[in-house]
């Protein structure tokens, strides 16, 4: 009987599934698109039944294309949007309140009074490896427990559940019977102490989240429960595998390997370099330090970093300013600008029109969610495909912030730059981030790198390979060196740092 695994992608707009064979060739595969809901600026919600409905609708297609019968499926493996969290009824299971997304900006003044609140912002660096911002679950559970009514009527009738999307998928997978996490997406919170390994008291106690409501945090590689087949596209199998999709990204780029880096280039960019099983102390410059992954007894770690708004922001630049017609217009155009990048010698393009990305705050390193996005050096003479041009940049050059403020932390030059995403197909910004950074970037042959992170883990797993075999299989199919010379980055760098400075303060 032939063997298959299934990955389940649920990402920020939409869910990837994805059955794999034996050889981890993939068998058959599904997109599935949600909804998203933006009821005030800067606020952002996702359906959490709209979500479940297309994971099984995902399931089902994939399964029919693929001809695969329930009874094929070995382990189930799942990649969540990690800070996304929501309430719901641990009675029937309905949710309270739509689920409040990673990029909602609601919770800006809970999260600034807490960081002003004595010694408070230094104790969350240290028990949690991250910094006091909204961008993580903490005070977006903090403002539902303040603003919704049905929220606070659950807690008071003892029957609230308070989940990031994982838990919730896996409850209604196994139909209700297991309530669980795993530690790196428990460690997107705010709430856990990487540590010690569990929910944080003393930050539980001082938000007034109560244990109870919370899921039992598991290893990321382990049992989570066996689907329901009722509840499940007839499949009864163990959930082994279940992690935050930027670190199942950065285990299908195999980034194993302390000083390994990989970017994601979706709806925002989320660097991450791998340092390790021994957590790192206090980088600073504005650096973060999360939990990848949990195998057994071992946590292994990683810097992090997050710029908001990538695709959101060539999104923004079509459908608000109107500067392309459409996706195929702006690859067109990059097309035209790739082909005409200079050499070594170049300086690159001096009329000085630049993007700051800020379109929802900005993030690593500068972390000011009242930041706002801006052009700056435009004249009579900037026309429309010129400030398209400026967005890819301001996208290469908000990747650099990041990874030059790890290669500062580390004390090592990073030597590639692996990444993955949708906007990695767009020659020039690939060719500009080379550029900009000094170093090669590498675009991997398989594009769903996050997917086969969850391939990759639940195949070792099983027995069906072993991580040595996986490295000897990596295949990079666009490799870009850098064109353009130093005079070129010097140059673009400081214009940028100059910008960036007028906008938020000294990098």
């Amino acid at each position: 009987m032939k063997r298959y695994v299934l990955s389940i992608d649920q990402g920020t707009t939409g869910t990837k599934v994805m059955f794999a064979d034996q050889t981890g060739a993939i068998a058959a595969e599904s997109y599935q698109k949600h909804a998203q809901h933006y009821p005030r600026a800067g606020w952002v919600e996702h359906d959490p039944l709209e979500i479940w409905e297309r994971i099984v609708a995902g399931v089902s297609e994939a399964m029919r294309q693929g001809k695969i019968v329930p009874k094929e499926v070995a382990a189930v493996g799942i990649a969540n949007q990690g800070e996304t969290v929501m309430f719901w009824d641990g009675e029937s299971g309905a949710p309270l309140y739509p689920a409040v997304v990673w990029s909602c900006r609601r919770s800006d003044r809970i999260a600034e009074r807490w960081a002003q609140d004595g010694d408070w912002d230094k104790k969350v660096a240290d028990k949690t490896g991250l910094r006091i911002d909204p961008y993580f679950s903490a005070t977006k559970i903090r403002w539902l427990m303040e603003e919704v009514p049905a929220v606070r009527d659950s807690i008071a009738g003892g029957r609230a559940r308070c989940s990031t999307l994982d838990a919730w998928i896996i409850w209604n997978m196994t139909g209700g019977a297991a309530y669980v996490t795993d530690a790196s997406t428990a460690a997107r919170t705010l709430l856990f102490n990487h540590r010690l390994r569990r929910w944080d008291e003393e930050i539980l106690a001082y938000l007034e989240i109560d244990k109870s409501w919370l899921p039992t945090i598991k290893p990321s590689v382990g049992t989570f429960g066996f689907s329901d087949p009722a509840a499940f596209c007839g499949i009864r199998a163990p959930v082994l595998v279940s992690l935050v999709d930027q670190p199942a990204a950065l285990y299908g780029h195999l980034c194993t390997l302390p000083g390994m880096s990989k970017c994601t280039y979706g709806t925002g960019c989320f660097a991450y370099m791998q340092v390790g099983e021994t957590p790192p102390p206090a980088v600073g410059g504005g650096l973060l330090t999360t939990v990848v992954w949990q195998r057994e007894e071992r946590l292994s770690y990683a810097l992090d970093g997050a710029i908001y708004s990538a695709g959101t922001a060539v999104d923004w630049g079509m459908q608000a300013l109107g500067l392309y017609r459409d996706v195929d217009e702006l690859q067109a155009w990059s097309r035209e600008w790739y082909e005409a990048i200079g050499g070594e010698q170049s300086e690159g393009d001096d009329d000085g029109v630049l993007f700051v990305p800020a379109l929802t705050g900005i993030g690593t390193p500068f972390w000011r969610s009242d930041a706002r996005a801006v052009f700056s050096g435009l004249s009579l003479t900037t026309d429309r495909k010129r400030m398209a041009r400026s967005i890819l940049d301001g996208i290469a050059h908000r990747v650099a912030d990041v990874l030059e403020a790890m290669e500062a932390a580390v004390g090592t030059k990073l030597t590639v730059l692996r990444v993955d995403g949708g906007l990695t197909k767009n020659p020039y910004l690939m060719q500009t981030q080379a550029d900009l950074l000094g170093i090669p970037v590498e675009v991997p042959e398989m594009k769903e790198t996050t997917s086969m992170g969850i391939v990759y883990l639940l195949g070792e797993a099983l027995g069906w390979w072993t991580q040595d075999e996986l490295q000897r299989a990596v295949r990079t199919v666009e490799r870009y060196e850098p064109k353009r010379g130093t005079a070129f980055r010097t140059q673009a760098r400081e214009r940028w740092k100059k910008t960036v400075h007028s906008l938020v303060g000294p990098m």
